[in-house]
């Protein structure tokens, strides 16, 4: 039920910004270690979008393969070269996956495949709003 609260935020987010224009398209970003069922999230935006400004928008979803950096030996890897380490994570905690409430916490979950260090830290593990598709005045501008 994570998806419900992450589409609203998406959304309040949105009509903030967008004051009294009508949105007809958000993209988001989302990283791809958050195991979000996007079927879900979307399903939730375009319920709750309805009683919103947002009511015609429609929602893109991005997935993004953050890099991560260790700062013990300096070196720079992808996803791909610890996706059995998360997959670990998975298993062990199940339903409880830490990484689908906060994928921030990835670096404490992963060591550096060079090293061995938990000293990591990630790029781009935020759930991230990308780009907003407005009408104005009979444009549609696109915002990024």
């Amino acid at each position: 039920m994570h998806e419900w609260s992450v589409a609203y935020s998406i959304i309040r987010t949105v009509m903030s910004w967008a004051g009294d224009k009508e949105v007809l398209k958000v993209t988001i970003g989302i990283p791809s270690f958050s195991f979000l069922d996007l079927d879900i999230l979307k399903d939730a935006f375009n319920e709750m979008k309805k009683d919103s400004g947002l009511s015609n928008a429609e929602l893109e979803v991005k997935i993004k393969d953050p890099t991560f950096k260790c700062r013990n030996c300096g070196y720079t890897f992808t996803i791909n070269e610890v996706s059995d380490q998360l997959q670990g994570v998975r298993e062990e905690f199940g339903e409880e996956y830490p990484l689908h409430l906060m994928p921030a916490l990835a670096p404490s979950f992963i060591r550096c495949p060079k090293c061995g260090s938990h000293d990591v830290i990630a790029q781009a593990e935020d759930i991230t709003i990308d780009e907003i598709l407005v009408k104005e005045s009979g444009a549609v501008k696109t915002t990024s």
